[in-house]
């Protein structure tokens, strides 16, 4: 009979192995959101034991109830291996990284040309997560030559390098890939510079997301304030919305950022370190207020608001608000077609909109916090009624030019 662990034991595994490794900080902000969010539900459903099948409920969890988006069903799914991989023994680098270094047959000067090439990335001090998501892409890159007839790094030509990119589906994988070909041709292993072979382009970065301020009421006034999370909630979404304060931020809010008497809200800035002070406009007040005297749990040497509403009772993050965020805006009918519907959306629509109906960018900037106006240029480029007011004349044409627009069948340039 196998072993059998406790969620527990190997959550609390988990969370040291992820310590223990260089993921950046909002990689393993993301990983703890998901490993607390199957905590909940194996406490919700009185669980104690893992299996793999209980790791396909947590993820359904994630993905049905919870409503995350598609890169966290994912970071879910990939948290779900690397349980299973612990619950069978494995630890260390195996339980969290087994997935992607199981071993690959490939010729052996291959093998020497991507040892050479991680030994390089480890003295450029490259992260150790980055090595091992070089070493499993080049991996299945060479994998793919090998797999065309390409035994030896001097049979590498341009048209089997397209085919074997190719075959790996992701175009964002040939930023690995070509500095790897130009590690090969510096150190005279290939005649020619392959790596601009396919340019690579950075995906499309969509206009900030703005909403009105009518759908914005509509949201709020769809929360339902006959529960306690609908409470909770509520105040959080004003906070959010009326400030356009950083989820992250109204996480840590504390009794001590929050002057009743005064009626002033005060924090200093997760994200840059610089302080933030604003009135606490009477509709934000009551809400907070009727949070705190008739919902929040009253637990002892906690300095932070807003708490979750199940035992054991911790403070939410801001991954727990993006989700409810999220849900809100699908729950209150607005249209969020291609359009983001989390926390950073209310941010970026006070911004706007605050910029559309003239107010100053100094204003704007004290507002959201910035510390420079410069960071205000993302909001501004949707002011497309300013912008209208900005655009030059179109120059006549001439020249060849104008004799190309005026071309017709049977003419010859050339």
């Amino acid at each position: 009979m196998e072993k059998q662990f406790t969620f527990n034991h190997l959550a609390t595994r988990l969370c040291e192995l992820i310590k223990s490794e260089d993921y950046t900080k909002s990689t393993m902000r993301d990983m703890f959101f998901i490993i607390n969010a199957f905590s909940t539900f194996m406490d919700e459903n009185n669980l104690k034991w893992y299996t793999p099948q209980i790791g396909k409920q947590l993820v359904d969890y994630c993905e049905n109830d919870l409503h995350v988006c598609a890169s966290r069903v994912s970071r879910a799914k990939g948290i779900v291996r690397k349980l299973n991989r612990l619950s069978q023994g494995l630890d260390g680098r195996e339980a969290l990284w087994a997935s992607r270094i199981s071993p690959v047959n490939l010729p052996d000067e291959f093998k020497i040309a991507l040892k050479e090439y991680i030994s390089y990335c480890k003295s450029n001090e490259n992260k150790q997560t980055t090595i091992y998501y070089k070493k499993w892409i080049c991996t299945r890159f060479l994998k793919n030559l090998f797999d065309l007839g390409c035994i030896k790094i001097n049979d590498i030509t341009g048209e089997l390098i397209q085919t074997a990119f190719l075959a790996l589906v992701y175009s964002r994988y040939w930023r690995r890939i070509g500095s790897f070909l130009r590690f090969l041709f510096e150190n005279g292993k290939l005649p020619y510079d392959y790596s601009n072979l396919i340019v690579y382009r950075r995906k499309y970065s969509p206009h900030p997301t703005v909403y009105t301020p009518d759908e914005i009421l509509v949201v709020e006034s769809s929360i339902d304030r006959s529960s306690q999370a609908g409470i909770r909630n509520y105040a959080i979404i004003l906070l959010l919305s009326r400030y356009g304060i950083r989820a992250r931020d109204v996480a840590l809010l504390s009794f001590e950022n929050v002057d009743f008497v005064n009626n002033r809200i005060r924090f200093i800035q997760q994200k840059t370190g610089d302080p933030w002070e604003g009135e606490l406009f009477l509709e934000v007040k009551s809400a907070l207020q009727n949070y705190i005297k008739n919902v929040r749990p009253n637990v002892i040497n906690c300095p932070q608001i807003f708490l979750t509403l199940m035992i054991p009772y911790k403070p939410v993050d801001g991954g727990i608000i993006n989700t409810m965020v999220g849900a809100a805006f699908q729950n209150a009918g607005v249209d969020i077609y291609e359009k983001r519907h989390g926390s950073r959306a209310l941010r970026s629509s006070i911004a706007s909109n605050m910029i559309n109906d003239n107010v100053s960018t100094e204003v704007v900037r004290r507002v959201l916090g910035h510390g420079t106006k410069y960071a205000l240029k993302h909001y501004a480029r949707i002011d497309i009624e300013s912008m209208r007011l900005c655009p030059l004349p179109v120059p006549v044409p001439s020249g060849t030019f104008a004799k190309l627009l005026t071309w017709k069948a049977g003419d010859n340039y050339v």
